[in-house]
């Protein structure tokens, strides 16, 4: 397919389309957000595989911030906490000084320390950056698409497009291999959070990180966004992708 093209122009072919894949991988996984995000990130279904109410029975009576009688919450509550900072976080977080949650003697009581609220703000903060960066992405993929169709440009060798997806994906497994995920993933939080605002929690100071059992929760639902990304990157490639690029 295209052998035979001259060398500068299989080398623009392969740009065009790698560039095409990336605003559409972008793309893909920000819907992929919208997804996991309606259905609370499958949290309960992570709830049960990475065995959280074990997490929380076992730290949360050693609390340090005053909230011991979390232990003794159900499932239901567990799901409905994690609902509501999910909801908060991409509300500005406005209300998550005021979340709470019922203890066994029907008392509402404050599920967030300052810190975590704080920190959970933070994310909120982040949250809309990407928000922005995916208008961005969208008006590139919408502007990158329409160029190739308008100029016919010809699909790059099957040979030159599985050098461009298999380098940058072999550097990425390299360093979570060299590194693992939880290294990466606390190295990020460095880079992304303010030095002066706490986003490291003990499970004995932080219903917070407990409901999550950070960073644990993360692997999983990064899992998730990856497939349904993947998906929805594949749907999308077969109806458009594969018809924009000229034989």
């Amino acid at each position: 397919m295209n052998s035979k093209l001259p060398a500068k122009n299989k080398t623009a072919a392969t740009f065009l389309w790698l560039c095409c894949c990336l605003f559409l991988m972008i793309f893909s996984l920000g819907l992929s957000w919208q997804v996991n995000k309606s259905v609370n990130f499958f949290y309960g279904f992570w709830y049960s595989q990475l065995n959280i109410e074990h997490v929380i029975k076992t730290y949360v009576p050693q609390n340090t911030q005053g909230k011991k009688d979390f232990a003794n919450t159900d499932t239901q509550q567990h799901l409905r906490s994690f609902n509501q900072i999910v909801n908060e976080i991409h509300n500005s977080g406005q209300g998550l000084s005021e979340l709470s949650y019922l203890n066994e003697n029907n008392q509402n009581r404050i599920l967030l320390t300052k810190s975590e609220v704080i920190h959970l703000q933070d994310v909120s903060v982040l949250i809309n950056r990407l928000r922005s960066v995916s208008a961005i992405n969208f008006m590139l993929l919408v502007i990158i698409v329409g160029g190739v169709y308008y100029i016919k440009q010809p699909e790059p060798p099957r040979k030159d497009k599985y050098i461009a997806v298999i380098m940058p994906s072999a550097l990425i497994f390299i360093v979570l291999g060299a590194f693992g995920f939880t290294d990466v993933f606390y190295y990020l939080h460095t880079l992304v959070f303010p030095d002066n605002h706490q986003w490291f929690f003990y499970y004995q100071e932080s219903l917070m990180s407990s409901l999550m059992k950070a960073p644990d929760l993360f692997a999983g639902i990064a899992i998730s966004l990856s497939v349904t990304a993947a998906i929805i990157y594949r749907i999308i490639y077969r109806l458009l992708m594969a018809k924009i690029f000229r034989g």
